[in-house]
């Protein structure tokens, strides 16, 4: 609990953390004061059994529970205010805490297997936190701290009592110690398979028109989907079945510590060495004792669920993010220059192994290689999505990670193989590259990406909206939104991913001459599909088992021999392609 509470406040700022302190402070009253009213009920029975009746200790006793009580109602309703104030400022800081770190991480940090955890956790997992402060730590702090104040009193009523309470409370503590470490662990399975089923959902409703088209959605080895299902279903139920045994441990315990305890005051009042007045204060402490217990261990899985929430925010919140230069340094050109370059994705393989490579400002690059090879990671640590594990990448003479990601961002243009468009009109989405840009701006790079015929057919023309990720546009269309909003950028560096392997031929001519605009006067990158492309490259780069192991313009690399002469010779042959009508057989 100490630990959940620590965490709690590293989520809060100076004024939530004060509020958080009042809170328990309140909270702790309140479970003191609920205890000691019960205890006070042994004196104030001895008062009235004593002969004569003595009416004056009675009322100084009846006073001082009806004051305990009293003043825990005041304290209960303040620390519920609180607590809804803290719970507020909990998600205040929860959601700007982590939006602000998010926006610090690597870019290449989000990949789609995480859509499903994040998107949970800034929902489901935001209210989970609220919640502690909320509604769960009284409950909390008050099931510690009434019993601990009862248990105490019970030496001052019969110290044989005090003891055997004492030994029922660590018997309890391991009790519930092993419930929430039954929660625990199997809350994380739990977890993370709620959030691969979230990803795989998105996953499939997004693939509808490819998985109909071929006519797999019955294919059982395409049942990641169902798969995801199915161990989310067997982690859950093994979370409430463990859980359930947790439970029978724990309130089978707190039964055999009250069964025991009222056996012992029985006995000891029939032995004499006990009086009444006790024994009836000790039964009354000790089933009432059984109430904030009970809630504690009822609560104890809850408890465990949110303080595992906190756990998974602080371990997002942990992720290092992208190291920033203090003063970010300015290139002196566009040039490119990789000096031994290594990078693998998290703890995996090396991606690309000793990347050795100068692009000169203006040149038309073009990277082509087997799949797999890293062409498309090494364009992702040209735009810094991650920095190098070994190596330097430079731009303009200056190592991109003292440029800063801002200055990378504004030295580039990207052109991504999966376009994202973001839910708004056509016209919102190349205003990211240039917010200020002007109509004219964007009916210019229109008619440079062919996006004007486009525009021109939908039926609200620049106002049209795009839809979630650009759902209401083709791939083609999409990729022409994106080479336009890379033209309106006006970047000197132009990052191109596989930029026309979305696009029918009909259409290819028209993108090329767009492309052949976006890469005038700039240093272009680009990984490569189309012939077209790579016989228009200043230079190749030929990329496989990430090394690098043949450069050269398109002539000279055909002239040794290599993998890139066995590349083309296969694109030229995929080129030749045809679809002819089935030949009919003679009736």
């Amino acid at each position: 609990m100490i630990a959940m509470i620590r965490y709690l406040s590293e989520l809060l700022d100076a004024r939530g953390r004060r509020h958080l302190r009042v809170m328990l402070a309140a909270q702790a009253g309140q479970g003191v004061l609920q205890g000691l009213a019960y205890l006070f009920v042994a004196p104030l029975v001895g008062a009235l059994t004593s002969p004569p009746v003595d009416w004056g200790r009675f009322w100084l006793w009846a006073g001082a529970i009806a004051a305990s009580v009293a003043v825990h109602h005041v304290l209960l309703a303040w620390s519920t205010s609180l607590g809804y104030v803290v719970g507020t400022d909990v998600l205040t800081g929860f959601h700007e805490r982590l939006g602000n770190h998010l926006a610090t991480l690597p870019i290449g940090w989000f990949r789609g297997d995480r859509t499903g955890p994040i998107g949970r956790m800034l929902g489901k997992g935001t209210m989970d936190v609220a919640n502690i402060p909320a509604h769960l730590l009284r409950h909390v702090v008050v099931g510690v701290t009434a019993p601990a104040t009862m248990v105490i009193g019970s030496f001052v009523l019969d110290w044989r009592i005090g003891l055997a309470f004492t030994a029922g409370a660590l018997l309890c503590a391991l009790a519930l110690r092993l419930l929430m470490t039954i929660v625990r662990r199997n809350d994380d399975d739990y977890e993370h398979d709620i959030g691969v089923s979230a990803s795989r959902i998105v996953e499939y409703a997004r693939q509808q028109p490819t998985l109909r088209a071929y006519g797999v959605l019955d294919r059982p080895e395409l049942g990641t989907l169902e798969e995801s299902l199915v161990s989310q279903q067997g982690s859950q139920s093994r979370l409430t079945i463990r859980g359930a045994w947790g439970l029978v441990a724990f309130f089978g315990a707190l039964q055999l510590v009250v069964t025991t305890v009222i056996a012992l005051t029985v006995v000891f009042t029939l032995q004499g060495t006990m009086t009444v007045a006790v024994m009836i204060g000790l039964m009354i402490v000790t089933l009432r004792m059984l109430d904030p217990i009970s809630q504690l261990g009822e609560l104890a899985g809850t408890v465990q669920v949110n303080a595992d929430a906190i756990g998974r925010v602080r371990a997002l919140l942990a992720v290092p993010p992208l190291p920033e230069p203090a003063e970010p340094a300015e290139p002196a050109g566009t040039g490119i220059e990789l000096r031994g370059v290594r990078f693998g994705y998290d703890d995996g393989p090396l991606v690309l192994d000793g990347i050795d490579a100068t692009i000169p400002a203006g040149s038309f690059t073009a990277v082509v290689g087997p799949s797999g090879a890293g062409k498309s990671t090494l364009l992702k640590l040209l735009g810094r999505f991650f920095d190098a594990t070994e190596g330097a990448i430079l731009i303009g003479g200056r190592d991109v990670r003292d440029l800063g990601s801002a200055g990378v961002s504004r030295l580039t243009a990207q052109v991504f193989q999966d376009v994202y468009l973001f839910e708004g009109t056509i016209a919102d989405n190349l205003r990211m590259a240039a917010p200020d840009a002007t109509q004219a701006d964007l009916d210019r790079v229109a008619r440079v990406a062919r996006l004007d015929e486009v525009v021109e057919r939908l039926p609200d023309g620049w106002h049209t909206r795009v839809g979630e990720a650009g759902s209401t546009l083709s791939g083609g269309e999409k990729q022409r939104v994106s080479i336009a909003r890379a033209l309106l950028k006006d970047a000197p560096i132009v990052l191109l991913d596989e930029a026309t392997a979305a696009l029918d031929p009909a259409n290819e001519a028209a993108v090329a001459d767009a492309l052949a605009e976006l890469a005038h006067d700039r240093t272009v990158i680009v990984v490569a599909h189309r012939l077209s492309t790579v016989v228009a490259a200043d230079r190749i780069l030929v990329l496989d088992r990430g090394r690098i192991t043949e450069h050269g313009d398109h002539d000279s690399l055909l002239a040794t021999g290599g993998t890139y002469a066995r590349f083309w010779d296969e694109r030229v042959r995929a080129r030749g392609w045809q679809l002819r009508r089935p030949r009919k057989e003679p009736a």
